[in-house]
């Protein structure tokens, strides 16, 4: 979950300028606030209840994404491949295996063992070691590669299935039996990104079937059209850039498996679809809160009574947390599932003249409290009580400044503890003290984007 298609030009060229060496962590202050700069930059920004255990540096300069967790493992997906990170003892995480391969965005799901990738960037070929080629080529390859992972010292790539528009993210369907669906999100919003295999204005998703038997025979069995996803003009975004164009497409897509749900996040319009037939979605509700500029990722509460979507407001380039931004812009949206009726909204409490909107977010399973957990980009990682979405409430947050800030794409909750993998710093663990996330459940697999259990 990941920064609008072809849009992550203007983003890199900055991010590649604040790259730096890594240095030794940090501690955190036992009072909390700032932490004294080592290195000349800014300091961290935390609260006391929140601490940085551990940093795992990038591999390379590439944009690190979206995080999955199976077992005693981490995989952080990166534009230039995938780590493998044991997580066995959090506050000592190590990565195990680096898999390089070319490629973006990076975005990871894993299942028994097999890990799926994202490539939302034209490929020569299939296979990792491909180069970038313009989509004009008749011969590009962009979708998901599946590998078997299984042996982090021998990792196999088992399969390429090619989607239309490539895949920006994907997200797990199970359907039990044996049996795996994906649903690969993609649209086609800037020029370059045109070509035989991507067309305006594309308005659908595409739907890989996967048989966990043998996964080597995953192919493509539907592509329904985005039915009610109105056209996404750029212009919401709120900067000029003539490369930009008109689409339909779903961003992100997340499912509710026990109840047979998905919330797809829809760049124009929010959707709640009904799955009970994986591979022939069907619409329930289209949400169209005006404030939102451009509709991202989303999340159920555990119980499945409430859906939260995310406002990439700026395309995750330009800031839009300045003391002049509304409180609306670049929130995160709260849902009631049943009747699709607008709850309350929440956005980082502070201002900051940075790329701050609110991004890949997790929900903490096994409490009684609505707690999510955020990404927000320059900000950093937010910890939100939003079991009254109309009265939400932060209990936690850190922005690491120095030697290298916080600009962070994904965080999640997971067995106790706060994953962010950042475009920038690599992976970070976190530990938050308090009442509220005690009792938290664990969960042997840990796909943000696909819910597999309900804790009412």
């Amino acid at each position: 979950m990941n920064r609008l298609r072809r849009l992550t030009t203007v983003a890199l060229l900055v991010a590649a300028v604040l790259v730096i060496p890594a240095t030794a962590n940090a501690h955190d202050p036992e009072d909390g606030g700032t932490h004294p700069p080592t290195g000349g930059g800014a300091p961290d920004l935390h609260s006391a209840n929140m601490t940085l255990l551990e940093n795992l540096p990038k591999v390379d300069t590439a944009t690190q994404s979206d995080l999955a967790f199976e077992g005693n493992y981490a995989y952080a997906g990166t534009f230039s491949g995938f780590r493998v990170i044991d997580i066995s003892n959090p506050a000592a995480a190590q990565q195990v295996a680096f898999k390089p391969c070319n490629g973006g965005q990076g975005d990871v799901s894993v299942y028994n063992g097999l890990l799926f990738v994202s490539v939302d960037t034209p490929q020569s070929k299939p296979e990792c070691d491909s180069v970038n080629t313009p989509a004009t080529n008749p011969a590009a390859w962009e979708g998901v590669r599946i590998f078997d992972v299984r042996d982090p010292a021998n990792i196999k790539h088992i399969a390429s299935v090619r989607t239309d528009c490539g895949s920006h993210t994907h997200t797990l369907a199970p359907a039990g039996k044996g049996s795996l669906f994906v649903y690969v999100s993609s649209y086609a919003v800037t020029t370059t990104s045109m070509g035989p295999n991507c067309q305006q204005f594309h308005g659908k998703i595409s739907v890989i079937h996967v048989p966990l038997q043998n996964p080597a025979n995953a192919q493509v069995v539907s592509t329904p059209p985005t039915t009610g996803v109105t056209v996404f003009d750029p212009a919401r975004l709120e900067f000029a850039n003539p490369a930009l164009q008109p689409t339909t497409g779903c961003h992100d897509i997340t499912v509710l498996t026990p109840l047979n749900l998905a919330a797809a996040a829809c760049l124009s319009v929010g959707q709640i679809w009904d799955i009970s037939d994986r591979a022939h979605p069907k619409v329930l509700h289209t949400l169209t809160t005006p404030q939102v500029q451009a509709w991202h990722s989303a999340q159920f509460t555990w119980d499945g009574k409430r859906v939260t979507f995310g406002d990439e407001a700026g395309g995750g380039v330009i800031p839009r947390c300045r003391a002049e931004d509304p409180p609306t812009k670049g929130a995160v949206w709260t849902y009631d599932v049943a009747s699709g009726a607008e709850l309350g909204h929440y956005k980082l409490p502070r201002f900051e003249n940075s790329v701050c909107t609110m991004h890949n977010f997790s929900y903490v399973p096994g409490i009684d409290r609505d707690i999510l957990v955020s990404a927000a980009y320059t900000g950093g990682t937010t910890v939100a009580d939003l079991t009254d979405p109309a009265s939400p409430v932060e209990i936690g947050f850190y922005r690491a400044g120095d030697p290298i800030a916080a600009n962070t794409w994904s965080t999640y909750w997971h067995n106790g503890f706060i994953y962010a993998n950042d475009i920038n710093r690599g992976l970070d663990v976190f530990a938050l003290d308090h009442p509220a996330v005690a009792g938290a459940a664990s969960l042997q697999r840990d796909n943000p984007q696909t819910q597999e259990r309900l804790f009412p």
